[in-house]
């Protein structure tokens, strides 16, 4: 009896644990000056922007993750755990202030890269790697939030 009450409740940590990296995600859409329409989940919550796109093997097709911070800042962004290659865009409101293109995950056993934008940032957008050139968004560019 005591072994399988320790059987549960180490059963039970685990799926806790394991809950803990799934969130519930708000969506949005981000809409491009030409008007093209991005879905993307809304990752507004420390727990969620330390989660991010990690350990996911991809994006759905179409799809980005819109990160919302409280405050501008040099919001450093890194590969930790990734799967696939994705494009980084920085936003101070609508406007991009700075962009990184077909950032690679890291290869096994090495340390992820931080990038760092030179511009202050209250807004980054996760997209898969290739849509920055394919939707021809640049620094410069403006985009709209359907909440």
């Amino acid at each position: 009896m005591i072994r399988c009450f320790g059987l549960l409740c180490c059963s039970l940590l685990l799926v806790g644990s394991l809950q803990a990296r799934t969130f519930s995600y708000q969506q949005a859409t981000v809409i491009t000056q030409k008007g093209v329409k991005i879905p993307v989940e809304v990752s507004d919550t420390p727990a969620k922007r330390q989660q991010g796109l990690s350990d996911r093997p991809r994006l759905k097709p179409g799809w980005g993750m819109l990160f919302v911070f409280e405050r501008s800042g040099h919001h450093g962004f890194w590969m930790k755990d990734m799967n696939f290659p994705i494009d980084i865009l920085w936003l101070r409101n609508s406007r991009v202030v700075y962009v990184a293109e077909n950032v690679r995950p890291p290869s096994s056993g090495e340390t992820p890269v931080t990038i760092t934008p030179d511009k202050s940032a209250n807004l980054v957008l996760e997209l898969d790697a290739g849509q920055v050139r394919a939707l021809g968004l640049a620094v410069g560019s403006t985009l709209a939030y359907r909440w």
